[in-house]
């Protein structure tokens, strides 16, 4: 696995979670998903599926954050 766009995806992510947090989004899941890439690139274990998951909620998390709010 490429280090560099793991190490990306992991600042990313780190990045979000404040605004995430702020806006109620409980991220605990997250994290722990977090935690293991980081753990597993350490070992050089890492999986494109624990990648692409983790982008993909990331994406998703972004999104529904950065949707206009509903009118009133």
């Amino acid at each position: 696995m490429n280090a560099e766009l793991i190490l990306k995806l992991i600042g990313a992510a780190v990045a979000a979670l404040p605004s995430l947090i702020e806006a109620g989004v409980n991220v605990y899941d997250r994290i722990k998903k977090i935690q293991k890439l980081a753990e597993d690139s350490a070992a050089g274990t890492v999986t494109q599926a624990q990648i692409d998951e983790i982008r993909a909620q990331l994406d998703r998390d972004l999104d529904e954050f950065n949707a206009p709010l509903p009118p009133v």
